[in-house]
């Protein structure tokens, strides 16, 4: 024995020695006391099993047979113990005879004289299961694998850690000794020629490369080359043809089909395996493309929707665990100590994450800072308008860093993408990296002013004064004089105080400071609020009126629209996307509802709030862009009915 002489070693060594994986405990003690006191003098790790030998055995097999090594039964002979790993044994043993001599047949139970029990044999079929079962290997030699062959070619038994590189080197070894016996080599290479025409040296060299170097054969085969897989094919093509010419095969030639066999299953695997390989390196490369393409940002659940040139998602061209490679790979590789990976991982106002490309962040910017100005300029100018319209001010006339806010959280309504990026850190760090490359944004330099994130004004070009010059260029003269504005001003303030004066509970609105969409800032009391609900609904009825086509239900209305835009076919994935849809809704009107007004709460306003949403990243890839703006600004109209 080579290693300690623990009590289950010895049981193996016993069970080897009798050829038998069960026997008696009687006898294996009878033999160990022997035998440990004959070699106690030259092995003293076997001297504590001479004396006492009985106790210690009854007491170490319980231990053994809770962890499975062996199992224990009692018959008319007595106690029996089997230890499951003699046919284990055996099936490594042979093997080790085999490659030692390749003429040698691959074992089989008739080979070995034993009958595996059924509970430790797991049966295969080369053609139908072997693939399935490398994709998903057991992690012990335990079941034993009984591989079947087709052709009348009979099943070999072999181990699990021998799938595949074992086995397959051991089939190329008995390929080399078909060669090399009854001048088959010459046989081969004739045969072979006219398949090869001009490449009868390559030819030669494969078969002499099997000849010298078989693992180097095993090599080029787990590479499936140009030349190798032909090659490949064709030897075992004409091999087992050859074979089965014989009318008396003996256990040799058997031995030398079942290896062609295997070869030729190995050959079409790893063709196979590298076509799936090269597909999917062209699908993400197909993948890394997509990502510089507008809209320049993309969330997770983007990236696993694309699809290839033809419609076909990429997804299904690489696997998830290659998915989850590249964007690892892309997010944390990077090309220098102080430099930022290719891909960067950016976050939103409501914990959305995006990937954007590193060179496209800047750029991106750009495009959605061109695209929110006019809406935030056209914001601004209609409710400083409207305020000045009713001799009224606002801090943000008149006070920069309120102006500043302000446009803050206009960016933040109309392009929360945007508002997201302009918070992120790194913003400056990719501008420091890519000023001066050819990847450099010229336009990106006005993001940044000494070090920092330029003021919101100038990101926008954007001046307080100017705008405000131009709101009063749309009013009547008298409203820029400031006696006669400040006079109609008192007067109007003192029509809206009279209600208190008749010591009514309703107290006057000051807008303060407002959004496009009719928010406000007041210190409002209780009664107010439920006139506000009041004319709340009474603004949304008049909607409803206005945008749900007679004969039709508001909720009626609203499940048709659902059925033009929700177009997924799976039941429970299109619950699951009217539901995300609906809450998405709810959750952004839920941000402006505590501040709606009746007198704001129009259909052109709702209107507006449901193209924001609607282009909005959870919501832009969805097709029926007008049935989906529709649903919103009705479905916000439920809601607010519902209040």
């Amino acid at each position: 024995m080579s290693q300690a002489a623990d009590l289950y070693t010895i049981l193996r060594f016993y069970a080897n020695r009798a050829k038998t994986p069960s026997f008696t405990v009687e006898s294996f003690i009878g033999f160990l006391d022997k035998y440990a006191k004959r070699y106690a003098a030259e092995r003293p790790d076997l001297a504590a099993w001479s004396e006492d030998t009985a106790r210690k055995v009854h007491a170490g097999l319980p231990a053994l047979a809770e962890t499975g090594r062996c199992s224990m039964a009692t018959n008319e002979k007595g106690l029996i113990v089997t230890v499951s790993q003699y046919f284990v044994d055996l099936v490594q043993q042979a093997y080790r005879n085999v490659e030692e001599m390749p003429e040698l047949p691959f074992p089989d139970e008739a080979f070995l004289k034993v009958i595996v029990p059924t509970a430790q044999l797991r049966n295969l079929s080369l053609e139908a299961d072997l693939a399935l079962y490398m994709a998903a290997p057991q992690g012990s030699p335990l079941p034993i694998l009984k591989l079947g062959f087709s052709d009348s070619a009979g099943a070999i038994l072999l181990l699990s850690g021998m799938v595949p590189k074992k086995i397959l080197e051991l089939a190329l070894l008995k390929a080399r000794h078909y060669l090399r016996t009854h001048n088959n080599k010459e046989y081969v290479l004739h045969k072979l020629a006219p398949a090869f025409q001009g490449k009868e040296t390559m030819l030669k060299e494969t078969v002499n490369q099997l000849l010298v170097r078989p693992f180097d054969s095993l090599t080029e085969l787990e590479k499936a080359g140009d030349f190798s897989f032909p090659f490949w094919a064709y030897f075992s093509s004409l091999v087992k043809g050859d074979i089965r010419k014989k009318n008396d095969q003996l256990p040799e030639d058997i031995a030398v089909l079942q290896a062609v066999l295997l070869i030729e299953f190995f050959n079409n695997y790893y063709k196979g395996k590298a076509q799936k390989e090269r597909e999917a390196e062209t699908a993400l490369r197909n993948l890394d493309l997509q990502l510089d393409k507008p809209p320049f940002h993309y969330s997770m659940d983007d990236i696993v929707r694309m699809t290839d040139t033809k419609g076909v998602p990429l997804l299904g061209q690489f696997n998830e665990e290659a998915l989850e490679e590249f964007i690892k790979t892309k997010t944390t590789k990077t090309a220098g100590i102080d430099q930022l990976p290719e891909l960067l991982i950016t976050h939103g106002l409501n914990g959305e994450r995006w990937f954007v490309k590193k060179p496209k962040l800047l750029p991106l910017c750009v495009k959605l800072l061109g695209e929110a100005r006019p809406r935030v300029k056209t914001a601004i100018t209609q409710r400083w308008f409207k305020l000045m319209s009713d001799y009224r001010s606002d801090p943000a006339m008149e006070d920069d860093e309120s102006f500043e806010r302000e446009l803050r959280e206009l960016t933040a309504n109309f392009s929360p993408v945007l508002s997201a990026l302009l918070q992120e850190k790194i913003l400056f760090l990719v501008h420091e990296e890519l000023d001066g490359t050819d990847a450099g944004i010229p336009e990106a330099g006005r993001l940044f002013y000494k070090g920092a994130l330029a003021p919101m004004s100038e990101l926008y070009l954007l001046s307080r004064r100017d705008l405000l010059t131009d709101v009063k260029m749309l009013l009547p003269f008298w409203y820029t004089i400031p006696f006669f504005s400040g006079l109609i001003a008192f007067f109007k303030r003192l029509g809206r105080k009279k209600p208190q004066d008749r010591g009514t509970k309703q107290e006057s609105k000051e807008i303060r400071r407002s959004d496009p969409v009719g928010r406000e800032e007041e210190d409002s009391p209780k009664t107010q609020t439920v006139d506000r609900k009041a004319e709340l609904k009474k603004a949304a009825r008049s909607i409803e009126r206005k945008l749900v086509p007679s004969g039709y239900t508001l909720d009626a209305y609203l499940e048709e629209l659902e059925e033009r835009w929700n177009r997924l076919i799976n039941a429970q994935a299109k619950a699951n996307l009217a539901e995300d849809v609906n809450s998405l809704i709810r959750d952004y009107l839920r941000k402006t509802a505590r501040t709606l007004r009746a007198a704001t709460f129009t259909a052109e306003r709702i209107e507006d709030l449901a193209k924001t949403l609607s282009e909005s990243p959870n919501l832009v890839k969805i097709q029926a862009r007008d049935s989906l703006r529709l649903y919103i600004q009705l479905y916000m109209v439920k809601l607010v009915l519902k209040s």
